[in-house]
């Protein structure tokens, strides 16, 4: 693990426009560590009824398959 003091004289040798990028992720996930979670929905069961229908032939074999039946 590196010590602060290891840690300050590696983005010493940063650009400043580097130095900056790094700012600004750390920024970021500091927010979306500190941001409230999302409340989640009750989920039931069917809700996408009737939204998806199976073919009459789903079961049947292809035709490229029956050569191999």
């Amino acid at each position: 693990m590196l010590t602060m003091a290891q840690i300050e004289n590696q983005v010493n040798l940063f650009s400043f426009e580097e130095q900056l990028h790094l700012l600004a992720y750390i920024a970021n996930k500091v927010n979306a560590r500190s941001a409230a979670p999302a409340k989640k929905t009750k989920r039931t069961a069917g809700g996408l009824t009737g939204k998806f229908f199976m073919a009459e032939d789903f079961d049947e074999t292809l035709d490229c398959f029956k050569e191999y039946m």
